[in-house]
């Protein structure tokens, strides 16, 4: 990698990791004002996991449409851009009104079965619910045209706008769970109009080709899947856990959890930046150094990290719960967090280095690793349960941290192992010996 590019692309990695950490530390301010509503705060949160369930089948899209965006090269790959960003676009909003459609049918028993005492939150819910399948394909295609400036004012807006809403509705208007919902809406839909703004050159361009759905299914399913592995890694053991224990026992390994998760979501934002530099590269059939900047980055903060949480247990959780002292009784669990966690971070970026290079090959592999894990972990319930709450939490905990190893490995094998040329490849290849040849003078 060159002066610049390398000069680039620590400059976009830094600017993304300080928008991203600005949009987080709003969205967490968000929550304690949210509980100024009361016990209408519970009602909020159900609404939210909601949220996040309804969304899981779009969890990919941003990583999708930054892979294709970033391969648009040339005329005919950015005309089907086009014609995928506007069909996605109307897909999506077909499959939100199908839902809507369902959820409103189905509003009475679903408010019961979450505890939602007022339905009303739900309708606002499902409005977030569209905003919501929306911004991820705007997002995706600043990220793969290499607009993280633009990026990143999203992910702060979306924080900034959420957390000043929220204030005015619940703190000035006395607002409940439907107001906090709006809240949400606000900040989305701020974050919507401005991403879509940025793109629009894309989306409201009139495609001149045909929206090729066999052929995006066939890059969007193995994308799904191959992100799915480190997201189901860093989710599986929270709800094992809460599955075996009670809830005041677990609310400490959560309180735990929550610290080294915040350290997956402070670095996450570099292996974005590399996604988008090596599908270009590949793409344009270049060289990229992008993944050893990445992983020398993710190295250095993980390892920081895991140091000062050793060091300083009760830092985080005072940082995280400085209002609540109970919180901090969970210190002797966040060094475990934060070493179990680093191979995790450093196996998302080979993962997302893979994808980036659409060696969907290994996807199938990878997957192997979370059934690993849950089947690892389902086997030593019988044991756990007859262990000390603290000794249960950290054999759970090393099981993650030697799950997550593996999928590190197994990362590393992929990344590093050679792609047999395709045949397109080949053909590009004796094209250029062919015109080599011919524009060579005669011996």
């Amino acid at each position: 990698m060159s002066v610049n590019r390398k000069s680039a692309f620590f400059r976009q990695s830094s600017w993304m990791v300080i928008a991203t950490f600005t949009g987080g530390f709003f969205m967490m301010i968000a929550h304690p004002v949210a509980k100024k509503m009361g016990d209408d705060y519970a009602s909020f949160v159900s609404l939210l996991r909601l949220l996040i369930i309804l969304g899981i089948p779009f969890a990919a899209l941003q990583t999708v449409f930054a892979r294709q965006a970033a391969a648009a090269i040339d005329e005919a790959q950015e005309q089907q851009l086009i014609a995928t960003t506007r069909a996605l676009l109307l897909a999506t909003f077909t499959v939100w009104f199908v839902t809507a459609i369902g959820l409103i049918v189905f509003a009475r028993p679903l408010s019961s079965a979450l505890q939602i005492t007022n339905r009303a939150g739900l309708y606002s819910t499902l409005a977030v619910m569209l905003i919501g399948l929306w911004v991820p394909i705007f997002k995706g295609v600043l990220q793969g045209r290499h607009q993280f400036g633009q990026l990143g004012w999203l992910q702060i807006t979306d924080g900034v706008g959420r957390c000043a809403a929220m204030a005015v509705i619940v703190l000035l208007l006395h607002g409940k769970a439907t107001g906090a919902m709006c809240a949400v809406l606000t900040g989305q839909l701020v974050t919507a109009i401005i991403g879509g703004t940025l793109s629009r050159e894309i989306w409201m361009a009139r495609p001149k080709v045909k929206f090729d759905w066999r052929g995006w299914f066939s890059g969007a399913i193995p994308l799904s899947f191959g992100l799915g592995t480190t997201i189901l890694m860093s989710s599986i053991d929270l709800l094992f856990v809460q599955s075996l224990f009670p809830k005041d026992q677990t609310t400490l390994y959560t309180g735990a959890m929550l610290t080294g998760f915040a350290i997956i979501q402070f670095v996450a934002p570099v292996a974005l930046v590399m996604f988008a530099r090596v599908a270009k590269s590949v793409a344009r059939r270049e060289g990229s150094d992008s993944l050893g900047a990445t992983l020398l980055w993710t190295a250095v903060f993980g390892f920081a990290s895991a140091i000062g949480c050793t060091l300083l247990p009760k830092l985080p959780l005072r940082v995280m719960y400085f209002a609540n002292s109970e919180m901090w009784a969970a210190a002797p669990l966040v060094p475990w967090f934060a070493w179990a966690l680093l191979p995790l971070t450093v196996a998302n970026v080979l993962v997302q280095n893979i994808l980036a290079q659409a060696r969907f090959k290994a996807v199938p592999w990878l997957m192997l690793v979370p059934a690993i894990y849950g089947t690892a972990l389902f086997l030593q319930a019988p044991h756990l349960v007859e262990m000390t709450p603290f000794d249960a939490f950290v054999r759970v905990i090393a099981t993650m941290g030697l799950s997550s190893a593996l999928l590190c490995l197994l990362g590393a094998y992929f990344s590093l192992r050679r792609q047999a040329p395709t045949v397109s490849d080949q053909d590009s290849e004796v094209e250029r010996v062919i015109s080599h040849t011919a524009g060579s003078p005669a011996e």
